[in-house]
């Protein structure tokens, strides 16, 4: 693992420096995108539009890939990650429609929407970067802990603490959708490439957790660990628990970098 640590203000411009040196040797990449509030506190997609419009950075030739959906929500409410990444990137970029993948919480079978994302990555050939954050629980894409992952693409239940944490943005607790389609964990492990990005002091404990603890499928999060070529980036404050405890274990196949 590669662990870049920096001030919270970098990281938008460090995630973009490494999606110009992946298009610029791979115009046609595949590149898994990510939703949350991660992405919004780094300025992630605001510095990649910036570029985009800036002609530094094209991205019509390549693919996307959107891990996750709520299930029973319509890609135009508002809370769905179609509106997300809407909002936030593609309706500031140049992208065909046709050259991306949003899982459709509306569709009639999910398990079936799980196997055309599934086709549809491996039609593209592979995802070469794939960008996530990490949830409070351990969660990325949507894989919740349990007590086996699939490999492949899967319906989730989502885990009542993340429902309670969207309950606000939904109203009430009750209107939170109780289901998910997600990537499986064999899917993220076939990205080429995978960046796992973290703020925050409340995401401290989990940050030391994931990187540090036993690997396990009750924690996600821990099975970056397995990854042949993942960047952890994270901010001072995400990186305070990592950071005091990490000399004292094993920790051979970890590279620290600090940016400042």
């Amino acid at each position: 693992m590669n662990i870049y640590r920096m001030q919270t203000s970098r990281i938008g411009s460090f995630v973009a420096d490494r999606f110009q040196e992946l298009l610029a040797a791979k115009p046609a990449a595949v590149i898994g995108l990510t939703t949350g509030n991660t992405p919004l506190t780094t300025g992630i997609y605001q510095e990649l539009v910036r570029r985009e419009n800036a002609g530094s950075l094209d991205f019509r030739p390549c693919v996307f890939v959107n891990p996750d959906e709520q299930i029973g929500i319509a890609r135009n409410h508002p809370e769905s990650y179609s509106t997300y990444m809407n909002r936030h990137f593609f309706d500031s970029i140049t992208h065909a429609a046709k050259k991306r993948f949003i899982p459709d919480g509306t569709a009639a079978d999910p398990d079936e929407e799980c196997e055309r994302m599934e086709r549809f990555i491996q039609s593209s050939g592979g995802i070469d970067y794939q960008l996530t954050g990490l949830g409070t629980n351990g969660h990325i894409c949507f894989i919740e802990p349990a007590p086996s992952l699939p490999s492949h693409s899967f319906v989730t239940p989502i885990a009542p603490v993340n429902r309670e944490l969207y309950a606000p943005l939904f109203g009430s607790l009750e209107a939170v959708p109780t289901h998910a389609v997600t990537f499986g964990w064999g899917t993220v492990m076939r990205s080429r490439k995978l960046c796992l990005v973290a703020v925050g002091e409340g995401k401290a404990d989990i940050v030391a957790r994931s990187l540090l603890g036993p690997i396990t499928t009750e924690l996600p999060a821990t099975l970056v660990q397995l990854h042949p070529d993942v960047d952890i980036v994270l901010d001072h404050a995400a990186a305070k628990v990592f950071e005091e405890q990490y000399q004292s274990r094993d920790t051979s196949n970890i590279q620290i970098r600090h940016l400042g």
